[in-house]
């Protein structure tokens, strides 16, 4: 290992630290940090000599990886009782506490996976608390930039509300195989905690992500990052939601069948709805989301399916998540019964 290498592998443990610790980090502590530590490797490692050069780049360095920051969230809300703090010490924090551990682990700044922590507890929050018996129906829209993590951040939240008591999470996410694969093999690694192969008939499982930090428990994944949802694939895992322990968790694509496929295999006979709470991300909410039917009598197939799968379970919450939300936002609201009785975007 070169002198510059052996600097940053020094420097940067203290440099996370000292924000973790509530420090703030400026070009100049960074400065003072470096080439403090600069002087003692001579000693330590005799032969490796630390150049001002070293500094500077070493400096660099740590300051793309930890001068990072996010932004606090805008929140606008209606008809909302927070129930988040009052549970606080009721919640095992199992599955937040090792996504957590695996984003630090990748080389996420602590700043900003604190301020994720901090942004999933607010949107959990908006949400009903998954133990309170009375049916209830929570719908919302998450905006974010492109490209500004809300798969890292959509994947907090199912991890805090698995803690919460969710015991249903479908992640529905894009009109593509490849878009569906890919969110699936991000809810994978830092959700679940395994990959599932297939070979032949039989399944083998590969621990990866958050399952190489703690795999004691892990959710019951209906979905893989080769295989849509299937009612024969569901069938044959000898899948029963009285068994349920650990949260169930569905990565679809956003396809008619599928929808009608999932949505055939949950229905309980007659005018039933299932008792447990349910959490529905859709990824991409502003892509054929939107009920765009002609009249007023008619709805769009893909929106009427999301109502419907809402309507299966008793205790529900819809999250949508876009960079785009104009489509969404713009939905008229001259018609009650179109923005509150019905459609998924209030």
């Amino acid at each position: 290992m070169n002198a510059r290498d052996e600097l940053f592998d020094m420097a940067y443990p203290v440099v996370l630290r000292r924000v973790e610790e509530g420090e703030e980090s400026t070009p100049e502590s960074l400065q003072r940090i470096v080439e403090a530590l600069g002087t003692v490797i001579p000693q330590v490692k005799p032969g490796l000599e630390i150049s001002p050069d070293d500094v500077t780049a070493v400096v660099k360095r740590i300051e793309t990886l930890v001068d990072i920051q996010i932004d606090h969230d805008i929140i606008v809300k209606k008809d909302h009782e927070p129930w988040l703090h009052a549970r606080r010490m009721d919640i095992d924090p199992f599955y937040w506490n090792r996504y957590r551990a695996w984003l630090q682990r990748g080389g996420l700044p602590p700043a900003v996976v604190a301020e994720m922590g901090a942004g999933t507890d607010r949107v959990l929050d908006l949400l009903a608390d998954p133990r309170e018996e009375l049916p209830w129906d929570r719908r919302g829209l998450v905006m974010g930039n492109v490209q500004s993590g809300k798969t890292a951040h959509y994947t907090g939240l199912v991890c805090k509300a698995a803690d919460a008591g969710f015991r249903v999470i479908i992640i529905i996410a894009g009109i593509h195989n490849n878009l569906r694969n890919q969110t699936q093999g991000r809810i994978d690694e830092g959700f679940i905690g395994e990959h599932r192969v297939r070979e032949g008939a039989s399944v083998r499982r590969e621990r990866l992500g958050v399952g190489r930090i703690d795999a004691d428990r892990r959710p019951v994944g209906l979905t893989s990052s080769t295989h849509d949802f299937t009612k024969t694939i569901a069938d044959a895992m000898g899948f029963s939601f009285d068994a349920l322990n650990e949260p169930a968790v569905f990565v679809i694509k956003k396809n008619p069948t599928t929808l009608k496929n999932l949505l055939a295999w949950l229905k309980p006979p007659g005018d039933k709805q299932l008792p447990f709470p349910l959490l529905l991300i859709d990824d991409e909410a502003d892509n054929a989301s939107i009920n765009v039917a002609y009249s007023r009598d008619e709805v769009s197939t893909i929106n009427k399916l999301i109502r419907n799968l809402l309507d299966t379970f008793s205790h529900s919450a819809y999250v949508g998540y876009t960079a785009t939300p104009f489509a969404n936002i713009f939905i008229d609201p001259a018609t009650p019964d179109d923005m509150v009785s019905e459609d998924l975007f209030p």
